[in-house]
């Protein structure tokens, strides 16, 4: 799934009711992403009762509001506001939603109403869509999104639109076909990429080589080293195929292989999803996400170097492994036939000698998630 933030752009608030614009047609925004009008027409009229609307897209989550209205309006019904920040839109998305009364619902309503949450985002799966644009020739490549189904609507802190502040983001997924399965891998150079230094790129060759990753510190990257996880093969021009090795590769990264990576705790979700759908492309199967919130509680214990049974260890370091083994347990339980009653076997409470003894071991049984 891939994710299309813009500006909140609210047109009515009538008490819990909320109508504004989740979508614009027309602009090219920050991925080099056209979507055109019509582009969500058979979606809607085909799917619309299970489009979702959440908060910061929590799929594990109740929704935050019950959408009431969902349709394409063009130019002519956009607010003078949005024309004027966007002269090239031929249209939006608009979405009338009613917040529910719940803690989360309120809490979001309160953020729109005082002007908190100013952004909402869709998430879907682009269905047909065609490129335009010579790299060579040093035009950006631009994506013409024609059909997208759509999945959700979202309110959302900040996203990936040329209106946002630049902020950490985790790379929209992209398929731009794949590599033969044993195509070889090593981690891309600059130099794969460009004969030119990274100060004298344009935004857009930027953002081109950024989407042979998984990962970014800003958008457009500051850096070269602002990108993570790479998995495409990199290229002179337009965005290489996946490879495998490199897929395989990164979602080791993020699983916590060579050291893991550096990318902050709220975005490895999205990292993860981003990168199992290439194993889709493969017919494999991607590790499931409790390894890697396993993973990073392991991670957090090693912060306590060579534990041994016997040592004395504080109360939140011994919460660290609580949490740790708690997740092992669900991994394992989730594994184990249930019994005649139709319950697993539960944990038995550990003492604090077990606690780390246990957790020693599950830094030696990881390492075979981390290939």
């Amino acid at each position: 799934m891939e994710y299309k933030v813009t500006p909140q752009l609210t047109k009515q608030i009538e008490g819990r009711l909320v109508t504004g614009f989740a979508g614009i047609f027309g602009n090219i925004d920050a991925g080099n992403d056209r979507t055109w009008r019509g582009a969500f027409k058979k979606t809607i009229t085909e799917r619309a009762s299970r489009v979702r609307h959440l908060w910061q897209h929590d799929s594990n989550s109740p929704p935050t509001a019950v959408i009431r209205e969902l349709m394409e309006v063009g130019r002519a019904e956009l607010p003078d506001e949005l024309k004027k920040k966007f002269p090239e839109a031929t249209g939006a998305l608009l979405v009338k939603r009613e917040y529910l009364d719940t803690p989360r619902g309120s809490e979001v309503l309160s953020a729109i109403v005082a002007g908190a949450v100013s952004e909402m985002s869709f998430g879907y799966d682009p269905v047909k869509f065609d490129f335009e644009g010579d790299v060579k020739e040093g035009e950006p490549l631009i994506r013409n999104l024609r059909e997208c189904r759509l999945w959700d609507t979202s309110d959302v802190n900040w996203g990936m639109n040329e209106a946002t502040v630049a902020s950490k983001v985790a790379l929209p997924y992209r398929d731009t076909g794949v590599a033969d399965e044993g195509t070889a891998w090593s981690k891309p150079a600059l130099g794969d990429f460009t004969s030119e230094s990274w100060e004298d790129l344009s935004d857009a060759e930027k953002r081109r080589i950024a989407a042979h990753y998984t990962w970014s510190a800003n958008m457009p990257p500051e850096t070269f080293g602002d990108l993570k996880l790479p998995h495409h093969q990199a290229g002179k021009s337009s965005v290489g195929p996946a490879v495998w090795n490199g897929v395989r590769a990164a979602m080791g990264a993020l699983m916590g292989a060579r050291g893991g990576v550096d990318i902050p705790e709220g975005e490895m979700g999205t990292c993860h999803a981003h990168l199992a759908k290439h194993y889709m492309q493969w017919d494999k199967e991607p590790p499931d996400m409790k390894l890697l919130e396993l993973a990073r509680a392991v991670r957090d214990a090693q912060d306590m170097t060579a534990l041994k049974a016997g040592r004395v260890l504080s109360a939140a370091n011994v919460e660290k492994l609580k949490r740790a083994l708690e997740t092992l347990n669900e991994i394992l339980q989730a594994a184990e036939p249930e019994d005649e009653g139709g319950k697993r076997r539960p944990v038995d409470p550990l003492t604090e000698a077990q606690l780390v003894a246990r957790v020693n071991q599950m830094r030696r049984d990881l390492k075979r998630y981390q290939t």
